[in-house]
């Protein structure tokens, strides 16, 4: 991330200065537009890195910066299936009041083959297309 950061930089300082336009100003500016941009990129590379699917007795708990985003029954669970959001693939948790939870797959697609199963032993009227 750090390397691409740097190449965007470069490129983008070569290129006021082959268009003439790089001035003190223009530089401060692009300079602190660019780090603001790093400052955006490090939190959503920490809030994925940072994501947590805990499976306690009776819940299914995602947290992210250590907050709970979602915590659901088992119970209350009607269906889970692929879904997708923006073109990312997800688990999508319909619970029996027609609310739908999208939980990620990509970080945690080993973890859910067990989490399905376990979901499926508590509560034998899910559907499960997973």
């Amino acid at each position: 991330m750090l390397w691409i950061y740097i190449l965007t930089f470069s490129v983008g300082i070569l290129t006021f200065y082959l268009r003439g336009e790089l001035t003190q100003g223009n530089f401060y500016f692009f300079t602190k537009t660019s780090f603001i941009y790093l400052i955006i990129c490090f939190l959503l590379y920490w809030a994925i890195k940072s994501q947590k699917l805990i499976l306690v007795e009776d819940h299914l708990i995602l947290t992210i910066f250590g907050w709970n985003r979602y915590k659901i029954s088992i119970h209350d669970i009607e269906k889970c299936e692929y879904g997708k959001i923006n073109g990312e693939k997800v688990i999508q948790i319909t619970l029996n009041k027609k609310l739908k939870c999208a939980f990620p797959y990509y970080p945690f697609q080993k973890a859910w083959e067990e989490i399905s199963v376990t979901i499926k032993e508590k509560n034998k009227s899910i559907q499960l297309y997973l």
